[in-house]
């Protein structure tokens, strides 16, 4: 009990500087806020829409004009402009008023209804990913399918039934499963990511200044003076409220992604609970070992902001961490985000079975443990000598 009291009292002080500091406001309170309100409302549509596309008819043909519509009515892209020549749709390209130009050449009607081949340009932007690969994906499969129209009506004509003519123009059927982003859905895969990532920052980042800024200002041997030079007393006093608070602001974004906008949920709540708890545990002990190595503030900031910012390269959402050097694929263990995105796509998206999900369950258990464990000597020395080596 007598070891509670001190702890209790640091808890005290932290909770009041959590509203009462400045930086401490900004980094626990405003931005986790800010964040979650921006990517939920940058991400909100999900998939890009209604991509603008310029659409060069050299024909002017019934058909033509009917390709023209079932581009239009693809969801991914819209018909907004109608340049006279392709010079001015790739004008319009280089410009940036839209992704692509598609020309459909003179005769298109009457060389298609002779049985000769024909050809509809498409020009789009690929240094623009995103919105150059959906333009291009819309056209292969409206044209794709106006071509097996054309192709079924022929063999329609010449007495092959509807079903061995779809079998005659396309043999084998693809089945795809797309696994790393399910839903094809921007907003799910992205925001679960990112909103995470941004989350783990303003713990490193709130966990280092609560004890860098005692350190910089030469309070580290008070601290350790009021608990009778118990260590473990000032880091529980100083982390519980922000691993409360933090665990409170992280149920309030999960709840924003799952309930707020709706984002697909199959697996168990509860490990993810347990993953963003210690998802906060590992960073936090990762922010002491930061500041045990580190001389100054400024240097335990830089180094824990860096590594919290990195650790979304080796989480696998922008490449797959099997796909990555050996080296990499086993530095990407060390970082807790790599875990938790992986825990919070099993659970929500996948859905798999909780035994599946044991594995970056007990590894954040372990990341939770082993940092602080490392420079638990170092902080004690430092926070008896009550200062970082350097005060910047």
């Amino acid at each position: 009990m007598s070891k509670m009291k001190p702890a209790l009292r640091i808890a005290k002080r932290e909770i009041a500087l959590l509203f009462n500091s400045k930086s401490t406001f900004v980094f626990a309170v405003l931005l986790p806020f800010v964040s979650i309100l921006f990517f939920n409302t940058l991400l909100s549509e999900g998939v890009a829409r209604d991509l603008p596309v310029a659409m060069v008819d050299l024909d002017h043909s019934a058909l033509s004009r009917n390709v023209i519509a079932q581009l239009d009515v693809a969801p991914e892209i819209e018909v907004n402009y109608f340049p006279l020549n392709q010079q001015k749709g790739e004008e319009l390209v280089r410009l940036g008023k839209v992704y692509g130009v598609i020309t459909i050449p003179q005769n298109f009607e009457a060389d298609l209804k002779s049985g000769k081949q024909v050809h509809i340009i498409n020009q789009y932007n690929s240094n623009l990913l995103l919105p150059g690969g959906l333009e291009y994906k819309a056209f292969r499969k409206v044209i794709g399918t106006i071509s097996a129209g054309v192709n079924i009506e022929k063999q329609r004509k010449q007495g092959v039934s509807m079903q061995q003519a779809m079998v005659n123009y396309q043999p084998i059927v693809s089945n795809n499963h797309v696994l790393a982003n399910p839903y094809t859905n921007y907003s799910y895969y992205l925001n679960t990511g990112f909103l995470a990532m941004f989350f783990q920052i303003f713990v490193m980042l709130t966990t280092i200044y609560c004890f860098g800024a005692d350190l910089k200002y030469s309070k580290g041997n008070k601290l350790l003076n009021i608990t009778e030079g118990n260590l473990s007393a000032i880091i529980l006093g100083k982390v519980l409220p922000y691993t409360i608070w933090f665990l409170l602001v992280g149920i309030i974004m999960l709840f924003s992604m799952y309930v707020w906008q709706d984002f697909p949920f199959f697996g168990n709540k509860l490990a993810v609970l347990v993953g963003l708890m210690f998802l906060i545990i590992s960073n936090q002990s990762f922010a002491l070992f930061f500041i045990s190595v580190s001389n100054s503030f400024r240097e335990a900031l830089t180094i824990g902001s860096g590594f919290a910012a990195v650790s979304l390269s080796f989480s696998g959402i922008t490449f797959p961490v099997f796909g990555m050097p050996t080296i990499l694929q086993w530095l990407s263990q060390i970082f807790p985000f790599t875990h938790f995105f992986e825990l919070l796509l099993d659970q929500s998206q996948r859905g798999f079975p909780v035994f599946y999900s044991l594995k970056p369950l007990i590894i954040l258990v372990v990341l939770s443990i082993v940092p602080i464990s490392l420079g638990w000597f170092k902080l004690k020395r430092l926070f008896s000598k009550g200062v970082f080596n350097h005060s910047i």
